[in-house]
């Protein structure tokens, strides 16, 4: 459920929030510290401690947060200094930066908890009745039943039955419902993945382990899971109707633990349950054994133990078509199910399941995911409270040039809409712990008639119009690409089109680009170009991202779209999570202070010939300085002279007209709107010879965006599936030091591909005065492996309360490339001035070549054993190729011998004691660097004791 937007966001309105959020702890600085003192302030509830490379910052909460789609952040005095890391209760709030500044807190606050008042105190109000918009209704109704009688089963393996990706070696739960439409031969598969809710609910104490769910320790009453997972019914049936397999999936555990042990607050272990489930029905489907074994019950659980309800095993035999696939992910199961379908695409092709389509609903976009391949439509809810910034708008933004790819991406509006009630299981009244209308819970103080159900002019819907919404486009967005049903094209193109079932209610708008092969790019508006000329009082401008409170903090190399407007307002531009400072959906901004002038986008030679398409779009929206509307003149010219012109506000009204909201500064968002030309309107003009498209201000003043000029059929296109090669981090560590220096992490590449492949590698906690956060774009040349990416370090001469301190390194928005199962990994400091109250942690040695180190941890060295290896006795053992100064762990087997120093060439010598009671015969004899991680090994026989 709820979203980084609010948390690390949103520094436009931090002060308003941190007073009405609680916990803003007015704090005592403490007087001058003992320079040995690790603690360097402190409040009531809160401390500023030294550690390696920086400091630690940590405050005591007097409540659990909510269990939202949000990640909590921390602020100091005021200034918010990043998401932070939950302790194993919930009720410690931390993180590590490299900022002195907060060597003189005076207080330090959080937005975990939203608004002021709770959401268990907020009225819920169902809102009037408001009229739809004119939009006209599509002949076909993907949310009708069909005819197929649906039989329904749950299975249940164990709270325990699979081992999660990424999240601290815990095991999680294989538990879901089956939806399987009647008949014979392979169904497609849609995969429903809930997002982030509360794990377990009943009376007493929380879950004393998070999970599974317990008795409460003060209670003898078993607490019970959420089913969120069956919070989807209604659109599972509809699809199960008209001949599709759903499988909705439960993620509780993972819910559990993100926050607190997953370096990407469970992403990948979301995508990889999906794709583990995807395996269990693929053993099913073949009719092969399916089991799990329940770690927490101790015992094997085979699929006729599992399921209980219509099905039984024989049922699913050769019942599921594992190479057509969909997947709909809720919230953070948006962003996981887009991790699922990149960890596919990094498979070998004969292991990959054809997942043709994904649709993230109100997802979260924390990670900048890029998404190759597959069809993608997301859905962004107007009043969304949770995900106010409705991130999700970076899937799309972000994977629509990044890949050689042919496949249509859409984004789909819907206004009125909040973030939890396309889930029953989530809607107030409809389960015991449901949870509450997200914009009445979270929005800041002074609410707007726009999203304010209780509002006379509210445009809300009420929750069963929203899951009605939920039904036409979740199943029409599966029949169209899995089914092939291109009747419900319309809905997903940018036509101004909408599902019959919600035609009387709703306002749903639509933005696509086409699949490559069927659209022409006549300007992506993404980089200067000769082609497009300003002239006049017209200025024109690529921009990206978003500057101001709450906005980038890193220099970037191209002017802010926006500095004055709330990031919430802003979905194209808004910072995400693991990438605040990675540029933004880069496109052209155009603006005039008089009706005098123009913008020219003039057709290549070649590239002139329009007749075989159906229309010319563009996406189009008002900027921050139109009060209200603003319009401008589309024109085409051919060859000939002749142009055919149309104002923009007859074509698409809301591409110049700022989206409602009154004074909220989560409203009135810059959203991107489709503006579409049908060729066939361009009378008198010769189609084959297409010169020129202008746009001409029609308003004495205003400022528009543009993105996306094309020429275009509207089409599905197809996945081709390919192995995708991945992009990681290569975790390192380095000393300390006595003062600023610079450390290198590395960014590696699965495997030699022939063309270009960028990524944006950001460090948190490491670039002194900015928040801890440093970001670098890196390139990897064809057929290039490794890049070194350079992370400014801060060291001093004082001992710290850890022997170690490890900071957070992401490979985010990747082109050419996905991210890899270790897109996340860790620069780790280690304290070279002494531990207060513990032990140093050992030598990690001078940092060598970052790429030359990630190649030989792959590898395994000689070990030079001089003599025989006896019982009772000692022998001297050397390497090389360790880094100077590091020290270099021996072992016999499982057993420490001890550890040496390398000297300054890399190389070690070491007089081995061997225990008297080792056990004798065969047995390897290992060097491990404690820096390098490189490792050198020999094959040794043993021998008895003399």
């Amino acid at each position: 459920m709820t979203t980084f937007p609010r948390r690390v966001k949103r520094l436009a309105t931090l002060l308003a929030l941190a007073c009405c959020a609680g916990l803003a702890v007015p704090g005592v600085a403490s007087a001058a510290p003992d320079d040995a003192d690790p603690e360097v302030a402190s409040g009531p509830s809160w401390s500023v401690t030294r550690v390696a490379g920086g400091f630690e910052v940590s405050l005591e909460l007097d409540r659990t947060p909510p269990v939202t789609a949000s990640a909590p952040t921390l602020a100091v005095d005021g200034r918010v200094l990043g998401p932070a890391t939950e302790s194993a209760d919930g009720r410690t709030l931390s993180l590590v930066t490299n900022d002195p500044s907060v060597a003189d807190a005076t207080e330090v606050t959080t937005d975990a908890f939203g608004s002021e008042t709770p959401a268990g105190d907020r009225e819920q109000v169902t809102p009037a009745p408001t009229p739809a918009g004119d939009q006209e209704a599509l002949a076909a109704d993907p949310a009708r039943r069909g005819d197929h009688e649906v039989y329904e089963a749950e299975y249940d393996f164990g709270d325990q039955a699979v081992p999660l990706l990424n999240i601290g070696g815990i095991r999680g739960e294989m538990t879901g419902k089956i939806y399987l439409p009647d008949g014979r031969g392979e169904a497609p598969v849609v995969v429903f993945l809930h997002g982030r809710h509360t794990s377990c609910y009943g009376s007493g104490a929380a879950n004393p382990a998070r999970w599974p769910c317990l008795a409460s320790p003060d209670s003898t009453e078993q607490r019970f899971p959420i089913p969120s997972h069956l919070g989807y019914e209604d659109p599972a049936r509809a699809l199960a109707s008209n001949g599709y397999a759903v499988v909705s999936i439960s993620a509780n555990a993972i819910n559990a633990n993100d926050n607190q042990l997953s370096a990407d607050h469970g992403a990948q272990a979301r995508g990889q349950l999906v794709l583990d489930t995807l395996e269990m029905l693929e053993r099913a489907n073949d009719g092969g054994a399916v089991g799990f074994h329940d770690a927490f019950t101790d015992r094997d659980v085979s699929l006729a133990d599992a399921l209980s309800g219509d099905l039984r095993p024989a049922d699913l035999v050769g019942r599921l078509d594992l190479d057509d696939v969909g997947l709909m992910g809720h919230s953070r199961g948006g962003e996981g199910v887009v991790a699922a379908a990149t960890l596919n695409d990094a498979r070998p092709v004969a292991r990959q399941y054809g997942i043709d389509a994904v649709l993230p609903l109100a997802p979260v976009a924390y990670d900048r995911i890029t998404l190759p391949n597959t069809v993608t439509a997301t859905i962004l809810p107007y009043c969304d409270g949770d995900v106010e910034n409705l991130m999700g708008q970076h899937i799309v933004d972000d994977s629509r040039h990044a890949f050689d790819d042919d496949v249509l991406r859409s984004a789909v509006l819907v206004m009125g809409a909040n973030h939890n009630y396309f889930n029953t299981v989530w809607t107030p009244g409809l389960f015991p712990a449901a949870t509450a209308d997200d914009w009445a819970s979270f929005a800041p103080a002074g609410d707007d008639p726009t999203c304010d159900a209780a509002a006379a002019t509210t445009t809300r819907l009420t929750a069963a119009e929203q899951r009605e919404v939920g039904v036409a486009y979740l199943a029409g967005f599966f029949r169209l690409v899995l089914g092939g049903e291109e009747e419900f094209l319309p809905l997903f193109d940018g036509s101004d089109v909408i599902a019959p079932s919600t035609a009387s209610f709703a306002t749903i708008t639509v933005t696509a680009n086409q699949p490559a092969r069927s659209r022409l790019d006549i300007a992506t508006f993404e980089r200067a170009s000769t082609a497009v000329r300003a002239s006049g009082d017209v200025t024109a401008e690529v921009c990206a991202s978003m500057g101001g409170q709450g906005g980038v903090t890193l220099p970037q190399p191209r002017p802010f779209c926006a500095t004055t407007v709330d990031q919430a307002a802003l979905p194209h531009w808004s910072p995400a999570l693991w990438a605040p400072n990675v540029p933004a959906s880069p496109m052209l901004h155009l603006s005039w202070t008089s009706g005098d002038g123009e913008l020219r986008v003039s057709l290549p030679r070649g590239r002139r010939d329009l007749g075989d398409y159906e229309r010319i779009a563009v996406r189009m929206a008002a900027d921050a300085s139109v009060a209200t509307t603003t319009d401008v003149t589309v024109s085409v010219t051919d060859g000939d002279g002749e142009t055919w012109s149309a104002p923009v506000s007859e074509l698409n009204p809301d591409a110049v007209t700022r989206l409602p909201g009154a004074d909220h500064p989560w409203l009135r968002k810059i959203i991107l709107q489709q503006v579409t030309i049908p060729t066939a309107a361009l009378d008198g003009l010769d189609l084959t010879d297409v010169r020129e498209v202008r746009f001409t201000p029609a308003t004495d003043s205003g400022g528009v965006y543009l993105s996306d000029l094309t020429a275009e059929n509207p089409a599905v296109g197809a996945r081709r599936p390919a192995r995708q090669a991945t992009v990681d981090i290569a975790s390192t560590r380095v000393e300390e030091g006595s003062g600023p220096g610079t450390a290198q992490v590395a960014a590696v590449l699965s495997q030699r591909v022939g063309h270009p492949v960028t990524a944006y590698v950001s460090v948190f906690g490491s670039a002194t005065g900015r928040a801890g956060v440093t970001m670098r774009e890196v390139t990897f040349a064809p057929g290039q492996v490794c890049v070194p990416v350079a992370v400014p370090t801060y060291g001093d001469t004082l001992p710290s309360a850890t022997a170690t301190t490890s900071f957070k390194v992401s490979a985010t928005n990747v082109s050419g490339a996905v991210m890899g199962d270790a897109g996340f990994g860790t620069l780790t400091v280690r304290e070279d001035d002494g531990v207060t109250g513990g032990s140093p942690a050992p030598e990690v040695g001078e940092q060598g070549d970052v790429c030359a180190e990630y190649a030989a941890a792959g590898r395994t060295g000689g070990l030079r054993v001089a003599g025989p290896v006896t019982a009772g006795s000692t022998v001297e053992v050397g390497a090389r190729g360790y880094r100077a100064g590091e020290s270099v762990e021996f072992t016999l087997g499982a057993t420490s011998l001890g550890r040496s120093v390398a000297d300054d060439r890399g190389a070690v010598a070491f007089e081995a004691a061997v225990p008297a009671d080792a056990p004798t015969g065969q047995a390897t004899l290992t060097a491990t660097g404690a820096g390098s991680g490189y490792t050198a090994e020999a094959r040794v026989r043993v021998r008895p004791a003399r």
